[in-house]
């Protein structure tokens, strides 16, 4: 069976301008990043986030191990945790979520949508193609923008000033760092507008002032963020974060905890 939290009862929010601001300057409450630059405050009465993805009967794993085994799971639109020790499977969901894993069975549904919604997702583990190693930063951004039409440049901006992006954005891809570039995943899918963005291991490789940023920014993006804080030109947003654990001050529409011996049924 699926092992599976209930929705995580929130802290009320501070209110939040729409700026660059660094994490230092943000209140110790969840930020919301808007575009109306007002006020924003948490609605007492916000409707139920919708389903975004199922997983249904899945069937999938790597090589001699089978990591799903007929499970089934329901993410909504919000803020959306995989936890799991190293080896419990979470990149491969995610990657089967992304479909760069084949399904031995099951499927794959999206109520939202007639299908797969607009998806942003980089493995922080893969290796450049030789094409993009060489590549300067800031002309990837642009093809970003172009690629996702509900890019939101506010969102962009402040990511890249909270993350220390600015530095980099004349350096050519393969002279990155690891870190660095989870920090560019990161910021090009949070500013992407996509509908289903998949993040492993968001805090892996950072520094302690962009650990800050990432929490603050994952926190803005549940389903009582996006309601309190609407972006221009975004619908429900779905965000899977795969990490090891809950991360210290972090509330999540959605927790599946992944066994670490044997498959998830």
């Amino acid at each position: 069976m699926v092992q599976k939290h209930g929705i995580v009862p929130r802290a009320q929010a501070a209110p939040d301008h729409a700026r660059v601001m660094h994490a230092s300057q943000w209140p110790a409450s969840r930020n919301m990043f808007s575009e109306s630059g007002k006020h924003m405050e948490m609605s007492t009465s916000q409707p139920p986030a919708p389903p975004m993805v199922t997983a249904q009967a899945l069937r999938f794993g790597q090589p001699g191990r089978l990591l799903w085994d007929g499970a089934s799971h329901a993410w909504p639109a919000g803020l959306c945790l995989v936890c799991g020790g190293e080896g419990s499977g979470k990149t491969s969901l995610l990657k089967a979520l992304a479909g760069q894993l084949p399904l031995q069975g099951g499927r794959l549904g999206y109520p939202h949508a007639t299908q797969r919604p607009s998806l942003f997702w980089r493995d922080p583990r893969a290796g450049l193609e030789s094409a993009e190693s060489t590549r300067l930063v800031h002309d990837w951004v642009q093809a970003q923008r172009q690629l996702y039409p509900a890019w939101s440049e506010l969102l962009w901006q402040t990511h890249a000033e909270g993350l220390g992006l600015a530095p980099h954005l004349h350096k050519p891809l393969l002279a990155l760092s690891t870190g660095s570039l989870r920090k560019l995943w990161m910021a090009a899918g949070w500013a992407s507008g996509a509908a289903l963005v998949l993040i492993d291991e968001p805090l892996a490789a950072l520094d302690r002032a962009s650990i800050g940023h990432v929490q603050h920014a994952l926190a803005g993006l549940g389903w009582a963020g996006q309601q309190a804080a609407p972006v221009a030109g975004h619908g429900p947003r779905c965000v899977i974060v795969a990490h090891w654990d809950a991360m210290q001050g972090i509330a999540w529409d959605d927790v599946l905890e992944l066994p670490q011996q044997g498959p998830l049924r």
